[in-house]
């Protein structure tokens, strides 16, 4: 199995009225019941989001997922977290108070992206699949699915259950709005230049392995606005990719590029024309 669009793979799941179910003579041991599900967005635009450690759609879909399940966290037997990147089931799994690693309820059902495949947002159809079938087989009573998309951008949490809902009809709407706007992000700066600080960044590598190009997200020292930029030298690139120390949190300049219009470059050491 790969994590590539080309990558066929297909489930389905039946939706259906109880009375429909008895009719088609499903036993009743088999019946799992959607309890309540919730999902929003974080900016589309990673720089107008607060921050690059926590996602505030991931904490608000599975808080209001419980809340409309009437489920607690500690209710959850089974827990499947679409873990396109690492950093889903870290977030998702700190919030609901579970260990990251070896912890006695496991974050996947199908062994995450990298055992399992499933391109796109097709790997939570079958994460709904198999909670359905670990449901039925008595592995628990509770199970919770949390499905990811974009760049750690939408969410969406689905509880289900062995037992029907007890708070009424399942809820026709989300509760959530299809956008969090509420979170205050820090103001872009687009012609950054002076000390900064960096708060992420990544390493662009080349076919052939060698690091291409440095893209960091900083903060200005004297207005603590963010900026964008890529690495401004060569010694700045080679620190990035060596990955002996720690990138994040360190000290460096800024400055606009005279050669590429809007791009600004970053370097740990002052250049001469600052």
């Amino acid at each position: 199995m790969n994590a590539f669009n080309t990558v066929n793979l297909a489930s389905a799941l039946i939706l259906t009225s109880t009375t429909t179910a008895k009719s088609l003579g499903i036993p009743s041991s088999k019946w799992i019941y959607p309890l309540g599900g919730a999902g929003t967005q974080d900016s589309s635009e990673f720089w107008h989001r607060p921050n690059f450690h926590s996602s505030p759609s991931i904490s608000r879909s599975i808080d209001t997922a419980l809340s409309l399940s009437a489920t607690s966290k500690s209710e959850l037997d089974l827990i499947d977290i679409y873990s396109c990147f690492p950093i889903v089931p870290k977030i998702a799994a700190s919030h609901l108070g579970l260990p990251i690693t070896g912890g006695k309820k496991p974050l996947t059902l199908l062994g995450g992206l990298t055992s399992f495949g499933g391109a796109g947002n097709n790997y939570s159809m079958h994460a709904l699949t198999e909670m359905t079938r670990q449901l039925r087989a008595g592995k628990g009573k509770k199970g919770l699915v949390l499905c990811n998309g974009g760049v750690l951008s939408y969410q969406y949490v689905l509880i289900l259950s062995r037992e029907p809902r007890k708070q009424g009809a399942y809820p026709l709407a989300n509760p959530l709005p299809e956008v969090i706007t509420d979170v205050p992000a820090p103001e872009l700066a687009l012609t950054a230049e002076g000390e900064a600080v960096v708060e992420t960044y990544t390493v662009e590598f080349g076919r052939d392995g060698s690091p291409l190009r440095g893209h960091i997200v900083g903060r200005l020292k004297s207005d603590g606005k963010r900026f964008l930029a890529n690495h401004g030298d060569e010694s700045t690139l080679k620190q990035m990719a060596g990955g002996k120390s720690e990138i994040v949190g360190r000290s460096g300049w800024v400055w606009k590029d005279g050669k590429k219009k809007g791009r600004g470059l970053f370097a740990f050491d002052k250049p001469a024309k600052l």
